[in-house]
This record gives structure tokens, sequence and C-alpha cells, in this order.
């Protein structure tokens, strides 16, 4: 099936046949094929493909067992097959090696754009005693991640703040409604009123910081304090909006090293966002 899946993307990717990926049946069945990534298959292709309203629904990770709860016939689907088929956030050995060198006791990880919880599942499938803290202002995926942690039995240990992770506290303008592209608002873009917080003290004792905030992660990577954290690793999805020069990948780079933190892989994606893995410098 993993085969199937990759041919499948391949395809969609060639220009005769991208013109199909609008067609909302042929999507409908191609998405249905993440069903292999489950270990309850032919309930999802059902939800996927059943022709009534979007349906919420609850599977355990075939890897690892993990529980996750998604909205189908939504992009939540696309972000699974990015977390769980392409590895889009696979550890890098360099990590993983860094990571087992740590103080003894549970990894601490922090999720800075936690949108419906797959990285924390993510996580968990490598790392079962992990203690997460994840941060998603969206109220519709606040709504998915709390079940998800409910459903692995982790409130004690996966704890979900909704807030918007910022370097400063205060209320700030937030357009939901985009899925995993929910983001603070710009410009004269509409939004609700949701609660930012100063980030930078609830993620001090972290190991493993994630962050993927739309455009937003500029001012914490630019914040003096950024240097200062704990952490041995750094996973970061970078954007153009806010970057400040027109080549993000190379301006998240520069910040991170100006942080002390090396970079040790690079996965560019399409319109100019891409994700970068650092640890933190030995020298």
């Amino acid at each position: 099936m993993s085969f199937v899946l990759r041919l499948v993307r391949r395809m969609a990717t060639l220009p005769g046949l991208r013109r199909l990926t609008q067609v909302d049946a042929l999507m409908r069945v191609s998405l249905s094929l993440r069903s292999s990534l489950v270990q309850q298959p032919w309930r999802f292709v059902w939800n996927e493909l059943r022709p009534d309203k979007r349906v919420t629904a609850t599977y355990h990770l075939k890897e690892s067992g993990v529980a996750i709860t998604i909205r189908h016939k939504s992009p939540d689907i696309l972000i699974l097959d990015e977390m769980f088929s392409q590895h889009e956030y696979r550890f890098p050995d360099t990590v993983l090696s860094r990571l087992a060198e740590r103080k003894a006791g549970p990894l601490q990880v922090a999720d800075i754009g936690a949108n419906i919880g797959l990285f924390g599942a993510w996580v968990l499938g490598l790392f079962p005693d992990a203690e997460i803290v994840a941060f998603e202002p969206d109220p519709a995926n606040v709504a998915m991640h709390r079940r998800t942690i409910e459903n692995n039995g982790r409130a004690a240990t996966w704890r979900l703040l909704e807030v918007g992770a910022m370097t400063q506290a205060g209320p700030i303008r937030f357009a939901t409604g985009s899925f995993a592209t929910s983001h603070v608002a710009r410009g004269d873009e509409g939004g609700i009123k949701v609660d930012g917080v100063d980030v930078f003290p609830l993620v001090a004792d972290s190991d493993l910081v994630k962050i993927d905030i739309e455009g937003a992660e500029w001012p914490i990577l630019q914040d003096p304090r950024f240097g200062d954290l704990g952490a041995d690793a750094v996973v970061l999805e970078y954007h153009p909006e806010g970057s400040p020069e027109p080549d993000p990948a190379r301006a998240a780079g520069a910040l991170l090293s100006k942080a002390r933190f090396d970079v040790i892989a690079h996965h560019p994606k399409d319109n100019g966002t891409g994700v970068l893995w650092a640890v933190r410098s030995s020298s």
C-alpha cells in the first residue's frame, strides 16, 4: 500500500493528471488510501467516501497503536499523510543520538503550533513515556487535539494550552477555520480574539522544541532568549510570511545558528516553506 500511495502522489504532480485532483470524487478515493496508516482501514475508507456529512473519527495508528482523532473530508487527511506516510518529521539519527544522551527521565517536548496533535502522536510512537506541552489557539483544532489526548489516557502528561505562542503575553487576533494553516491574523484579515502567552518560560525545560506557526515563528527565532533555551534539538517549519529576508530557509538557518544550534537536516516543501532539524552546538 505504501507503494500505491507513493505512485498516486507522483501521478498527482504530472501536468496531464494534475487537473484530476480537482475532481472531488477522485480526491476522496485518493485520500481514502491513507487507510493503510491505521488499524481500522475499512472504517477509514467508509468515513472518507461516505456521501453524507463530514465525520470525525478516532483510529489507532498501524505502526504504534497511538490513538488519533481526525476530521474526514478535510486537510487533516493530508497532514496524516505528511506525518505518517511521507514522514516529513522523521527524526534524524543525529537528533535521536543527542536525545539519548540527555539527562534521565521522560523526554520533555514542546509542540508550538500543535494543530490536532499528530506530532504529539508521532512522538509517543517513538518515546512512549514522553511528556508534552502543546500550544494551539484554533478552537476547532483544540477540540480534536483534546480527544486525542483523552483517547490515549495522557491527560496528566500531555498538556494542551489553548493560546497563541508569542514573545509576550497579551490578546491577539487569530484567523481560524483553516485547519493546519490557521494563523495569527495579518493586516486587515478577520479573526477571533485569543490569548497570547510568552512562550519562553513555558518551554524552558524542554528537550525537544517543535515550531510550526504559519509565519509567527520569526519573532520567537529573533528573540535573544531563543539562544538560552535548554533544548537539545529543534524542529522548525519555516514560512515566507514574516521572513526577515527573501529566502526564508536561509533566514531560519541563520537564526538557528545565531542561537547556537547546528542545522543537520533540511526538507524544503512547496511555496517557500520547509522543515529544518537542528541540534544544540557542542562547541
